[in-house]
């Protein structure tokens, strides 16, 4: 009976959390936004045209979309920097008007919600009360009135890794497939099953093989070819001074680098990371017997800089933070556990009333978890976190100077729809303290979290495998 009231609470607060973001979108005309401009690339694409050009897209967005952000935006066209297959996978929702579309498209997006929370609950063997806390600001009350694609790929991320977990490698292999709706982030889950589980090549091939047909065969090969080679280049350009930007492209463009260089820095450092949390996903795999570390670890590096990361996308990265915390060694296991508390808040929307809850769900809530006879420590956590909010709050209020170099505007070619959104994003930036200062927390948490899975994957780091009792016992830092 007490689970359930607590599990109710959870759900109370979780929906009070959303409600209350909804109502922050909805004031600025952006409700269900990316979904917009999502259904309008298929659309345009079921019409024969370019669906990452600016025209056609603004043309139909101003149609369908909420008055009041095009009329505080004329001109500016959301981008839809999906790729060909997920364009093509959309277009049925398309042909239905717009507000149904949107209906069916947040009914998903709940569905996935739910999907990763139970799937969450299976991989890390924690009640599904836990995983529920861990994503309820992360992944439901800021991505979904956005109408984002994380919540999906954040799902089929967290279902690949319970198969992987059970070895149904097949099936393993059609969730991380799945997950490529979000491209950079399902792509380390895919390219780690196919180093580390030779069953699940076959099936990453033929599914890779289906969504590139079926990218020619809806934008065929012209658009293809334009999508990787200036489309996405000039999507991570349109944001590099973003506020809300936590890539490697953004600090080093704001240190004073070029655009363009900026942009390719992150590239490679993307590359590096993947290539680095694919080696130690299924070093860490091999050490504890347990497949999910070969799914969860890759993205989790991933999003540790790149070209382009919003803090919705961070919460790729907290499967292998919860996974992590039962491994690690008793003097080591704090510190994993204050890194998980500070990745599962959104600490980039704390001038929005939906983290009120934040102090008690998820910090609170998850430190009295782990922490249950250390009640000081549960207090102090939630103390922290609320000082936190109110200290950002205070800073967004004040203003203050810009931080940094305010870099040219990056050359993009005016076709494209990044050409707009990159004015937008540079008028609706300016790179105060309190903007620099939100990000500082959710890069700390990823730095720790890839700290421990990095030293535990290394020689010295030995893990040990989970004992009878159910309890797992181990370590995250090399022995003495």
């Amino acid at each position: 009976m007490a689970n359930r009231w607590v599990g109710a609470a959870l759900v109370i607060a979780a929906l009070l959390a959303l409600g209350l973001q909804t109502g922050v979108v909805a004031r600025a005309g952006f409700i269900v936004g990316d979904f917009r401009a999502f259904y309008c690339a298929a659309r345009v694409a079921s019409h024969g045209a370019n669906p990452y050009d600016a025209q056609p897209l603004h043309d139909c967005e101003a149609a369908v979309g909420a008055a009041r952000f095009f009329a505080k935006n004329p001109g500016v066209t959301i981008p839809a920097p999906l790729p060909g297959y997920v364009i093509g996978a959309l277009v049925p929702l398309s042909l239905l008007p717009f507000g149904v579309a949107a209906g069916v498209w947040v009914t998903l997006l709940l569905l996935a919600w739910v999907a990763g929370v139970i799937a969450l609950s299976r991989v890390a063997g924690v009640g599904r009360e836990i995983s529920f806390a861990v994503f309820a600001l992360s992944l439901g009350a800021i991505s979904l009135p956005f109408g984002e694609v994380v919540p999906f790929s954040v799902a089929f991320i967290c279902m690949a890794a319970a198969f992987a977990r059970k070895g149904s490698w097949r099936a393993a292999a059609l969730c991380a497939a799945g997950a490529m709706v979000e491209p950079h982030l399902g792509l380390p889950a895919a390219a780690a099953l196919a180093a580390w589980a030779p069953r699940s090549r076959a099936t990453l091939v033929v599914l890779f093989a289906a969504m590139g047909a079926i990218s020619l065969l809806v934008l065929g090969p012209a658009i293809n070819v334009e999508y990787f080679t200036s489309v996405l280049p000039s999507h991570a350009l349109s944001e590099a001074t973003r506020d809300t930007q936590y890539s490697l492209t953004a600090v080093l463009a704001a240190a004073g680098v070029p655009a363009a260089a900026a942009a390719k820095a992150g590239a490679l450092w993307y590359l590096a990371l993947l290539a680095l949390g694919i080696f130690v996903g299924g070093r860490l795999a091999q050490r504890t017997a347990n497949d999910a570390f070969v799914v969860c670890v890759p993205p989790a590096f991933a999003v540790f800089g790149g070209t382009f990361i919003h803090i919705t996308q961070i919460a790729v990265a907290l499967p292998a933070a919860v996974l992590l915390v039962p491994y690690c060694r008793r003097e080591y296991s704090a510190l994993a556990v204050m890194a998980l508390l500070v990745l599962a808040v959104p600490w980039g929307w704390a001038n929005s009333p939906a983290l009120i809850i934040a102090p008690l769900v998820p910090v609170a809530y998850l430190a009295w978890h782990y922490w249950s006879a250390q009640l000081s420590a549960v207090l102090l956590a939630g103390i922290a976190a609320a000082l936190l909010i109110i200290g950002f709050e205070r800073l967004f209020a004040l203003g203050g100077p810009h931080i940094g170099v305010v870099p040219a505007a990056p050359s993009i070619d005016t076709q494209l729809a990044e050409a707009g959104w990159s004015e937008f994003s540079r008028a609706s930036s300016n790179g105060t303290i309190a903007a620099w200062a939100v990000r500082i927390p959710t890069w700390a948490g990823l730095l720790v979290v890839l700290t421990l899975l990095t030293t535990a994957a290394s020689p010295a780091g030995v893990i040990l495998s989970r004992p009878r009792s159910g309890r797992v016992e181990g370590q995250c830092a090399p022995t003495s």
